[in-house]
């Protein structure tokens, strides 16, 4: 399902959102549909490829959602990168 834009959409580097691997790039107003209700689409970037989503709500609402979407990702990135999952017996040193 693409998204159809509303006239033409403003794709804007969003300033501002807190430093971590994840964060929010771009916030631009469209339409899933042509005649469905309007929302934001949002991209946050900081990983191996870029996650796209679509939220509905004003452009605060939508911002704020992302945010705290991207913290989430960072959250269980962990500070050092990404953690790796040992399965197994743990070698005794």
């Amino acid at each position: 399902m693409s998204a159809v834009p509303k006239i033409k959409p403003v794709t804007r580097s969003v300033p501002g959102t807190p430093p971590g691997i994840y964060h929010v790039t771009k916030l631009e107003k469209c339409k899933l549909e042509s005649d469905g209700p309007s929302g934001y689409r949002y991209v946050i970037e900081g990983g191996y490829a870029p996650i796209t989503g679509f939220y509905i709500g004003s452009r605060d609402h939508v911002m704020t959602h992302a945010t705290a979407l991207a913290k989430e990702m960072n959250n269980r990135r962990g500070v050092k990168g990404t953690k790796h999952i040992v399965i197994g017996k743990p070698k005794i040193a």
